[in-house]
This record gives structure tokens, sequence and C-alpha cells, in this order.
């Protein structure tokens, strides 16, 4: 779908690994860290650091942010 491309984009232009592009898409959907913890079977705290590491990159700030990159991708 759209969203899956534009998530592909940013990961590419970012640098993003594997792990941070998956929970970027999940972000992206409005999932919250329970439910990407739940998902990959890791703790809230493992994908905090991930969103933070994840929000470093792409230098945001909030996930609101994080949505209007992804949806300002130009494919």
């Amino acid at each position: 779908g759209r969203l899956e491309q534009h998530c592909a984009c940013v990961a590419r232009d970012y640098g993003l690994t594997p792990r941070e592009s998956e929970i970027l898409e999940l972000l992206a959907r409005g999932r919250s860290k329970a439910y990407i913890a739940d998902a990959f079977f890791i703790s809230e705290n493992t994908v905090r650091g991930h969103v933070k590491r994840l929000y470093a990159k792409l230098d945001v700030h909030s996930k609101q942010e994080l949505v209007d990159q992804v949806e300002a991708v130009e494919i």
C-alpha cells in the first residue's frame, strides 16, 4: 500500500535499520509503544529506545511530526 511505500522511502533516505523501519510503519499507523512491544515480543523499554533513535534520525519530536514526514515523501 501507499503507507508502506512512503515508509520504505523514509527508511532508505534516512538509513534506518530493518527494525527501525518496521517500527516506523507501525508508528505511522498510529500504534502505541505497548502494541509494538507485543507485536515484536520485546519490552516497551526496548521500543522506547528504538523510537528515540528513530526520532533522532528523522529529526522529529513527536508521533505527529513523524506521520507528517512520512506523508510528505515524494514517491
